[in-house]
């Protein structure tokens, strides 16, 4: 996996798109961070691939959130601890 200033995408983009064919995926950098992915698409493979990312950004936001409810402890409820969070929500709702 290469990674790239942005600044090449304006002033190289042949060495851009050489690199992205070459590699089929690029890390872009700003101010030596990194903040975007490139990957190498064609027509036929856009949605697909769209399909595929959206996937994995749904799992990392899964994992993002046990890793906080860890965090908290909320991964020690028990059952019943839970459902009574569940039932105050609830009745709460049903107030309003």
């Amino acid at each position: 996996m290469e990674t790239l200033s942005y600044r090449v995408i304006r002033n190289e983009p042949g060495k851009f798109e050489k690199l992205l064919s070459k590699e089929g995926i690029v890390v872009l950098n700003k101010s030596g961070k990194p903040f975007a992915i490139i990957l190498d698409v064609t027509a036929e493979s856009v949605e697909d691939t769209l399909r595929l990312v959206s996937q994995v950004r749904a799992q990392k936001a899964i994992s993002e959130m046990r890793a906080s409810a860890r965090t908290r402890g909320l991964d020690q409820l028990t059952p019943e601890e839970i459902q009574a969070g569940i039932d105050a929500v609830r009745s709460a709702r049903s107030r309003n």
